[in-house]
């Protein structure tokens, strides 16, 4: 697997991600890890990065992981904790770490970090492969 390749073609067609303003900048077998700049569109109204940029950028690169194995695969469940409010967030940093590999379902651990290093949410998500080989 050409795992720039891969990195490069999740950029450029994740319509939602790119609104966003995810970035995935490392992909390898079982592991991803993406970075999200923090913008005033993307608080809540306490001022901190919102819950659902958080949880979104926890599915992206849970997702990016998950397809390094070579096949298509979609969200079967999330499973998110929200440690710490993202005030005063300048910049995120999610990985991936793989837990499980099955035949049809595969498991990962996504932390995600501020630009200190600080934890602020980890969460568990679960996808279905589609059995469908992804052509790069």
């Amino acid at each position: 697997m050409d795992y720039e390749a891969l990195c490069k073609a999740r950029n450029e067609q994740n319509a939602f991600g790119n609104l966003v303003g995810v970035r995935i900048v490392e992909i390898r077998e079982g592991y991803a890890r993406s970075e999200l700049e923090m913008r005033e569109e993307l608080s809540n109204p306490i001022g901190s990065l919102h819950g659902g940029c958080l949880f979104t950028m926890a599915d992206i690169t849970g997702g990016s992981a998950a397809v390094s194995h070579g096949e298509q695969v979609t969200t079967a469940d999330a499973d998110i904790r929200y440690l710490r409010a993202g005030i005063g967030v300048k910049k995120v940093t999610a990985e991936a770490f793989e837990i499980k590999k099955g035949k049809n379902l595969l498991i990962y651990r996504v932390d995600m970090r501020d630009e200190n290093g600080t934890l602020l949410t980890t969460g568990t998500l679960t996808y279905m492969s589609l059995h469908k080989k992804i052509i790069i």
